[in-house]
């Protein structure tokens, strides 16, 4: 059985639908990428950061926040390395001015190797780092980032958005007991040339949130992190599939990300998503668990929920459910959710 294959069964033992969250992860660390981890409160994206500065031991930094003066009096924790920088949640930043520039910068800082940005605060130079990002955020404040010019100059191409629906149905008090193999160095591992149906099925996920450019770098990238994890220096057949498998999420962009131009004006559907996290996690959840898990009132669930029919509708029964319409259950399936590892 695959290394990373076997890391998510293992968690999805006691923590169900957080095994290929915790899979990403590492895969992301291991690749050397930028990864935003987009999930309302509650859905386990701070025991999933937990878990992986655990399995990464020594090779993680781990931040519940950091800011762009932070990095300044910081920068000798990112000067020469290739640690994987964890940071727990953006939105602690005070000002989304504040969240969007530690999002382009630490995506530069990935991509290029190096930073050399003036601000108001002071200069921050930082050269050598060959490492990866991982960054958890809510779909509140996806709706700010998505409309900034810096989503299509730097995040757009260069961050892997990773989109997590599953909330606990049983939340354990505990985490995941889970260990994993840090394989062979990146660099020692081939890939043949890209071809066949498996690779353009990447592509075609690729290419929903990447330009082709970036499709030709960062998924090679994620197959040879696959191949390393499993200690094995050739990219093989269980990669691709594998790959295909954890990428599915990324699909939901293409659907909750309403575009008005072709480089400007869009709209992150935060309520959609909402309504879909609690699909995905219940298949009928009451309006009452809805109100709950977003700390609103029962009327103003229903009413939200109303607004969406093309995605959903209510069963008036008592209590009332909210249920999938074939479309939302078609989604579901192409971005993954509930398949089986």
């Amino acid at each position: 059985m695959h290394t990373v294959l076997k890391l998510i069964k293992q968690v999805n033992r006691t923590h169900k639908g957080l095994g290929a969250l915790i899979a990403m992860n590492v895969l992301a660390a291991k690749a050397k990428k930028s990864l935003l981890i987009i999930s309302p409160s509650g859905c386990g994206k701070s025991v999933s950061t937990d878990v992986t500065g655990t399995l990464l031991q020594d090779r993680v930094n781990k931040f519940t926040s950091l800011t762009l003066a932070g990095m300044i009096r910081l920068k000798d924790e990112f000067n020469d390395t290739d640690k994987h920088v964890l940071i727990d949640d953006l939105g602690e930043e005070k000002s989304m001015w504040s969240r969007i520039s530690t999002v382009t910068v630490l995506a530069n800082m990935v991509y290029k190797h190096f930073i050399d940005k003036v601000t108001h605060e002071g200069r921050i130079q930082i050269t050598g780092f060959y490492g990866s990002v991982a960054l958890n955020i809510q779909p509140v404040i996806m709706n700010s980032i998505v409309q900034t010019d810096e989503w299509v100059s730097v995040i757009r191409d260069k961050v892997t958005r990773y989109y997590h629906l599953i909330r606990p149905a049983k939340p354990q008090r505990y985490p995941p007991q889970v260990t994993i193999n840090w394989g062979k160095p990146l660099d020692d591992v081939h890939i043949s040339k890209h071809k066949g149906k498996l690779w353009y099925n990447l592509v075609g996920i690729g290419l929903t949130q990447w330009s082709y450019s970036r499709v030709n770098e960062h998924i090679p990238d994620y197959l040879r992190a696959l191949a390393a994890l499993d200690n094995r220096d050739k990219v093989g057949l269980s990669d691709y599939k594998l790959l295909i498998k954890l990428l599915q999420p990324l699909r939901l962009e293409r659907y909750i990300v309403e575009t008005y131009g072709f480089e400007a004006g869009r709209v992150f559907d935060n309520n959609l998503y909402c309504i879909l996290v609690e699909i995905a996690s219940f298949t009928e959840p009451t309006l009452e668990q809805i109100a709950i898990d977003y700390k609103c009132s029962t009327k103003t669930a229903e009413r939200l929920v109303q607004a969406a029919p093309q995605h959903c509708w209510i069963k008036t029964n008592s209590p009332k459910h909210v249920l999938p319409t074939d479309q939302t259950k078609q989604l579901l399936t192409e971005i993954g959710v509930n398949q089986k590892w």
